[in-house]
């Protein structure tokens, strides 16, 4: 019998169309053994090609079924998971994102609260001492998530602050919202008083926080001297409220029980070279700090760990969900898409902040009040404002006590054309500021600092010359706060830098804290400094009189007081 054989062609098709790519062929029967070992057949039946376009579709459409599939068990298994996490009914006290609001385009705040509970511990934990299971609102943060952007920030609010409670008729520090009413009235006393709309609630305690930790194996952090826990008013002695104590400087991983301890910590020493133990006079804003960081760095063992593998983080959250309540609507596909959105996002780029604050008595109590004029722009930010908008930036500019006419000038001047930009503007006097004009920002604050001197080199500037120095290194500054020094001379005033210095220098020492600021937030806040001289980072090319900035010199964000330790 001759052999047959079909070929794709107009007329003749063999299981389907002339047009669908298949091509079949028939052999002859030879009368020699099926090499595939059919016996009993004459003939083998027609053998079916595809095309490579077909086997590319094929391909793909495979690799969309196993990406589904996989999507579909991480989907199925989180609703298993979190339908055993302990809920909390707080439709009537979040805000909900509107209906309109596509995946991709949500603003959410995510109330993080780290409850001051020791049930599930060791019975032997540090952290047990003195306690009885109580649960307090120990720390208190709101995790600002923009999907526009792909930003996350931060805001702490440290537990003494004094604020109405939601309600109630009285105020009284922000910690007792969650002692007197739960989560719900925590949430409806951040947003009557802070403006914040809530969209979701997560409480970890003290177990779930040492089960995340232990999770990812553990975490390093530097440490530049000794440390410990030490409270010296504690009675009948002295002595450590949560067991936390590192013996030597250098880089140290943290287990849970030990980061536990450290980031609790409120009575914060540290050894000096002459073997002598210092208080840390900030309290609860260097354990703010310490969180903020300690949070950056958790993030960053979780990555390094492998945790944008889904099945990887999937074993991380085992960890730490059985200590965990949430509200009823943050649910696993909400959390697929936000992890899936802010996949490649860097927890160096996370932005943190903390009310600005003064120490106040009230009633007999040492109690902290916010500074609104200075907490507003933060608080843009955390209201939906975009992390470029200007009036998320806060701009100080200053001026000596005895400002000539030629600062008055490039100051009103200034201050008028930031405003009719809209930042956030306020103008403060200080003794003795450092000759020249010099826009200042925080080791974080590089990007709003930028913003600031794209808006100064838009302006049509009247007199004098715009020889503005970009200083980085503020350690006072937060990352969305921006000094314009302006303290002129002769020199100045004609267009040239007053001690011009080299701008590999090294470090910046000139803007240390001052001891008589003022303020109860060393590091945070952005109060007056005295007596600044010194350094500058960078050094812009002077223009004469009546000419608009041409160029813009780089923003550096120079670590104040030496090299800044790593692990």
């Amino acid at each position: 019998m001759s052999a047959s054989v079909f070929h794709r062609s107009a007329g003749a098709t063999f299981g389907g169309t002339a047009d669908d790519g298949w091509v079949a062929s028939a052999e002859a029967d030879t009368g020699r053994p099926d090499p595939h070992g059919n016996r009993g057949r004459g003939r083998r039946g027609p053998r079916l090609r595809r095309s490579w376009a077909q086997r590319g579709i094929l391909t793909i459409n495979l690799g969309l079924i196993t990406v589904s599939l996989v999507l579909a068990f991480l989907l199925n298994y989180g609703y298993q998971r979190t339908s055993s996490i302990n809920r909390v009914a707080l439709d009537r006290n979040l805000t909900a994102v509107p209906a309109d609001v596509e995946p991709g385009e949500r603003v959410l705040n995510v109330l993080l609260v780290g409850s001051d509970s020791s049930a599930g511990l060791d019975p032997d934990d540090p952290v047990q001492t003195g306690r009885e299971g109580e649960r307090f609102g120990d720390v208190i943060i709101v995790a600002h998530v923009d999907e526009r952007s792909g930003n996350v920030a931060l805001l702490s609010f440290p537990r003494d602050l004094w604020v109405p409670i939601a309600g109630t008729t009285t105020s009284d520090r922000i910690n007792r919202a969650f002692v007197v009413g739960g989560p719900g009235a925590l949430i409806d006393t951040l947003e009557d008083e802070f403006g914040l709309p809530i969209h979701h609630y997560v409480n970890v305690d003290f177990a779930g926080f040492q089960g995340l930790v232990d999770a990812v194996g553990a975490v390093n952090v530097p440490f530049d001297s000794p440390a410990r826990d030490w409270n010296v008013a504690a009675k009948p002695v002295p002595r450590s409220q949560t067991g936390f104590l590192v013996g030597e400087a250098g880089c140290h991983a943290l287990d849970g029980q030990t980061a536990l301890a450290y980031v609790r910590s409120r009575y914060y020493q540290t050894q000096n070279a002459d073997g002598e133990w210092i208080t840390d006079p900030t309290s609860d804003f260097g354990r703010i700090q310490r969180q903020q960081d300690f949070l950056r760095r958790l993030a960053q063992a979780a990555i390094d760990r492998g945790a944008r593998n889904p099945f990887v983080l999937n074993g991380l959250l085992d960890a730490a969900l059985s200590n965990v309540a949430i509200d009823n609507e943050l649910t696993p596909q909400l959390l697929l898409d936000l992890g899936l959105a802010f996949r490649e996002f860097e927890p160096g780029d996370l932005e943190t902040y903390s009310i600005p604050v003064v120490d106040v008595e009230i009633g007999g109590n040492q109690v902290l009040q916010e500074v609104e004029s200075k907490s507003q722009p933060i608080l843009a930010l955390f209201q939906g404002a975009a992390f470029d908008d200007p009036s998320t930036i806060a701009v100080t500019v200053v001026t000596g006590e005895q400002r000539d006419q030629a600062a008055a000038l490039v100051a009103d001047d200034l201050v008028a054309s930031l405003v009719d930009a809209g930042f956030a503007v306020v103008q403060e006097r200080r003794r003795n500021p450092a000759d020249g004009l010099r826009i200042v920002h925080g080791p974080d604050g590089a990007v709003a600092a930028d913003l600031v001197a794209s808006a100064i080199q838009e302006m049509d500037r009247r007199e004098p010359a715009d020889p503005f120095v970009l200083h980085g290194g503020a350690q006072r500054l937060h990352p969305r706060s921006v000094e314009i020094v302006i303290n002129m001379t002769d020199d100045t005033a004609d267009g040239e830098q007053s001690n011009p210095v080299d701008s590999s220098a090294g470090d910046v020492n000139n803007l240390q804290e001052s001891p008589n600021s003022g303020t109860a937030e060393p590091g945070v806040g952005e109060t007056p400094q005295q007596g600044e001289s010194g350094p500058q980072s960078s050094i812009a090319t002077p223009n004469r009189a009546n000419e608009p900035i041409q160029s813009r010199p780089a923003v550096e964000s120079i670590q104040s007081g030496g090299q800044e330790l790593s692990c």
